[in-house]
């Protein structure tokens, strides 16, 4: 049976067909997507953009002809998202000896514009299975077929899973102990993953510069430890 009379029938934030009105239409559209307490209730950051402007890296708004590549390595993402989520507010630089792209994954559709996650990327200097080293406590997506592939340090394989869809030297190479002692003393708040020839983190946040020197740190002793394998 439907809902009964005065009920939503797209209760929990559920999309609506478009144009049909909510229970309460002098409210305004619905949002789809509701900011958590925990990143409404943080302070507002420096907008990565200006940190960017005055660093001298190039900033497009995610339709630049260098941006195309990032359709792929948001579609490799180990992440829940559909068409209507593209990278935004897209900067790049040098940090040590690797180049950087940083960007929100916004979602977009009608009115909407809901910033979801921010990813730090840089290019793998050799080619890697599919692979996630992830928090032990997340719910990947995406992880058919893949394997799970132990450090052999209790205390890092406690928090942190590495998936891959096969087993390989460089792929072992990321479970090397300077990114294994990075991790933990992290927050076990982010997803790495390998797709469009990228290594690439995100969290669910909007970037901002204390969280692109984190990423960047991240992303650089991984390359580092697959350079010393290679």
């Amino acid at each position: 049976s439907g809902p009964s009379r005065g009920q939503d029938p797209y209760p929990g934030g559920e999309p609506r067909p478009d144009g049909e009105p909510g229970p309460n239409p002098g409210r305004g559209r619905r949002r789809w997507f509701s900011t958590p307490d925990w990143w409404t209730d943080q302070p507002e950051a420096p907008a990565l953009t200006d940190w960017a402007q005055q660093r001298g890296w190039s900033i497009s708004d995610g339709d630049a002809a260098e941006d195309a590549g990032l359709v792929e390595l948001i579609e490799s993402a180990p992440l829940r998202l559909d068409p209507y989520h593209r990278a935004r507010e897209v900067i790049r630089g040098q940090v040590g000896s690797w180049r950087m792209t940083a960007f929100q994954i916004t979602y977009e559709r009608g009115r909407d514009q809901v910033r979801r996650y921010a990813v730090t990327a840089a290019p793998s200097l050799v080619p890697l299975p599919t692979l996630r080293l992830v928090p032990a406590r997340f719910w990947s997506h995406k992880i058919g077929g893949m394997m799970a592939l132990p450090s052999g340090d209790e205390a890092f394989d406690t928090r942190w899973t590495l998936l891959v869809t096969e087993d390989s030297p460089m792929a072992r190479s990321l479970l090397a102990e300077p990114v294994r002692a990075l991790l933990l003393a992290s927050e076990d708040r982010d997803e790495i993953w390998y797709g469009a020839g990228h290594l690439a983190i995100t969290r669910p946040d909007n970037h901002y510069p204390e969280l692109l020197e984190w990423h960047s740190q991240v992303l650089s002793t991984l390359l580092a430890a697959l350079s010393f394998s290679a």
